[in-house]
């Protein structure tokens, strides 16, 4: 849920408490060479159930190309045919930003806000 006044209200009347707050990349736009960051907070509400909130100051951050990884993901769909339901599996060749680039990432976003 994005940060909000109602979403203020809506804390305040389930009686949340802020548990985690954290900065961390949401969207990553490989062809441009920019990662999204924003803060994320997580709040308990009174029921136990965790309810997680975005802020609206974030900042695209740019990466180098050497820092995308590449890797093999599978997929499975089942399509129907003349012989009737088949089970299809797929190998695709996927993009992503490991961990510690991330991370890098996130800490020159802190820089420019000079919290870090």
């Amino acid at each position: 849920m994005l940060f909000n006044q109602r979403t203020k209200d809506y804390l305040n009347e389930m009686q949340a408490v802020l548990v985690q707050s954290k900065y961390k990349v949401f969207q990553i736009d490989f062809e441009s060479f920019k990662a999204y960051v924003n803060k994320q907070d997580v709040y308990k509400k009174r029921n136990g159930k965790t309810c997680s909130v975005e802020h609206h100051f974030g900042k695209w951050i740019e990466f180098k190309k050497e820092d995308i990884s590449y890797g093999m993901s599978n997929s499975t769909r089942i399509e129907s045919s003349f012989y009737g339901l088949e089970e299809v599996t797929r190998q695709k060749k996927t993009k992503y930003l490991n961990k510690e680039v991330q991370q890098r990432i996130v800490d020159e976003y802190l820089k420019t806000l000079k919290l870090l």
